[in-house]
């Protein structure tokens, strides 16, 4: 099952695997690619807003649509301020016949939430906390709003209350990014407050997993500029939610009798109408505050407005949404937390490069310190070569079972093979005429000092690789027999650099590959430094 540690990562290695491996179908005349019974797990459920470049999302309306939700409504009407879009999955353009709410909250007369909460409360080891949401009484009918949630469940372990949803299809571009992920961990944390258990794992099953073709451009812009963090990374906090069950009626009729003043004055400061008293629900209604006054206020006074929040994950979303407004809203960013996030998300390729040549460099040197000469010291056969090897034969692994090719493992693998190519080509070069590989006046010999081995990591040139990474891990395990069988057969110093140094352009052009396509990758080695 595919383990991510929040929804940002989820999306950005989920549309990946579509766009690699999901298979082509064509479903009422849309292209898609999909994935069946697909699992997806999030290890930090309340790591709920999504930080993903070219994903665009509204973090108003995913908001406004779970407490829409949440306080059982079906209603076009009010949804429609924030979902435009909202009458067009309706059949009569007044309400969503579909809806969760009216299901979740007063399905025959049973309120599901409550009825789990309580069920919990009873028994914490209870396996029947169940919330049905689809209806087959009605959802066999043709509609265009048939539920694609179906099932909730919920269960508590070791403390910890743990939900699953499935679902008979989740489009991962508006269905799982856009609002699914979202509304259910708002759930999950008020039930798991409920059941006074803290917030376990959230897993989805979806029996039909797809992105539309719609989306294959923008998500492969999304994969290959993803970076691998997220606020969460830098110490931004969050608003936690913190209402009994007793109280969460009138608070819930709180919120709305607030968005009803926001909407019909919303050039008011934030919080001039006054708050709910909860952190979590209260930081809603700043979502929705925003989205419609900043263009009433413009960018100076939404700079000023934004500049008074909490460090805190709903203000780096609204920082990240209305830069795309508002670019220059970004060099006003005065919580450090969200202005550190910012600023490492806005290094460019460029930066990732050279960042990622100095660690390279940095890896090396401590390695070297740490063993010193013994990579050599049996000889190319004994010791040199064999260190290629088993990274050639791990990567050869990787390409041939799939596992590992979209994560860090082959980043690492692909560093340390390059690593040992580059001390073997200057191990060869000491026995080649002076300036055959680096400058004559080069210190030496030349594979024990490590500024002979910055001087190969400076010229590589790490540019984008448009074949296959499994084509290009081929031509590395067909160069290195090559080289084997040349150290076999005895073959000049000269002969076998030559092979040694085609061995470090295919190596460098899995590196560049790497380099540029898996940002979250890149990331995870930039900051341990160390290789595994």
């Amino acid at each position: 099952m595919p383990l991510y540690r929040n929804i940002s990562f989820a999306l950005a290695r989920s549309v990946q695997e579509l766009l690699v491996s999901g298979a082509d179908v064509v479903v009422k005349e849309r292209q898609t690619k999909e994935l069946i019974a697909r699992s997806t797990r999030l290890e930090r459920p309340l790591e709920r807003y999504l930080f993903t470049p070219r994903r665009h999302n509204d973090i108003a309306a995913q908001f406004a649509e779970t407490m829409w939700v949440l306080a059982g409504r079906n209603d076009i009407a009010w949804l429609q301020k924030y979902l435009p879009r909202a009458p067009h999955f309706s059949d009569d353009g007044i309400t969503w016949r579909g809806a969760y709410g009216p299901r979740l909250r007063r399905w025959s007369g049973v309120d599901q939430i409550d009825a789990v909460r309580r069920l919990l409360l009873a028994d914490r080891t209870s396996r029947q906390g169940v919330m049905s949401l689809f209806d087959p009484a009605q959802d066999y009918e043709p509609s265009k709003d048939i539920p694609c949630n179906n099932w909730l469940g919920w269960i508590i372990r070791d403390d910890r209350l743990h939900m699953c949803a499935a679902l008979r299809s989740n489009d991962v571009w508006w269905g799982f990014s856009g609002v699914n992920a979202f509304e259910w961990s708002i759930l999950h944390e008020m039930m798991a407050y409920w059941v006074n258990a803290e917030v376990g794992q959230a897993d989805y099953l979806a029996m039909s997993f797809h992105l539309y073709s719609d989306h294959f451009d923008r998500g492969g812009q999304m994969v290959t500029g993803f970076q691998g963090f997220s606020p969460y990374d830098f110490g931004v906090g969050r608003a936690t939610f913190a209402t009994t069950w007793d109280e969460f009626p009138a608070k819930l009729d709180r919120w709305f009798a607030l968005e009803a003043e926001i909407s019909a004055r919303p050039d008011a400061p934030l919080g001039s109408y006054g708050r709910v008293g909860d952190a979590l629900l209260d930081s809603g209604l700043t979502l929705i505050h925003v989205a419609q006054a900043h263009a009433l206020w413009g960018k100076d006074r939404l700079a000023d407005e934004l500049a008074q929040l909490p460090a805190c994950d709903y203000a780096a979303a609204l920082y990240e949404q209305y830069a795309r407004t508002y670019p220059d809203l970004l060099e006003t960013v005065r919580q450090p937390a969200i202005a550190d996030f910012l600023t490492a998300r806005s290094r460019s390729s460029a930066d990732m490069v050279g960042d990622f040549k100095a660690a390279v460099k940095k890896l090396h040197a401590e390695k070297d310190r740490a063993y010193g000469g013994a990579w050599k010291k049996r000889g190319e056969l004994v010791s040199i070569q064999p260190n290629i090897a088993r990274k050639v034969d791990r990567l050869d692994t990787l390409a041939a079972t799939g596992a590992g090719l979209s994560d860090e493992t082959v980043l690492d693998t692909a560093v340390d093979l390059l690593v040992y190519v580059e001390k073997y080509r200057l191990f060869l070069a000491e026995l080649s005429p002076p300036g055959t590989l680096v400058s004559a006046d080069s210190p030496t010999p030349l594979s024990s000092y490590e500024q002979n081995f910055d001087t190969l990591v400076d010229r590589l040139e790490l540019k984008p690789s448009s074949r296959a990474l499994k084509d290009i891990i081929v031509d590395v395990n067909a160069t290195f027999d090559a080289c084997w069988h040349g150290a076999e057969d005895g073959e000049t110093a000269e002969q076998k650099l030559r092979l040694a140094t085609e061995l470090s352009g295919y190596a460098t052009e899995l590196l560049a590959m790497l380099v540029h396509t898996n940002r979250q990758a890149l990331t995870v080695f930039l900051q341990s430094g160390i290789s595994a």
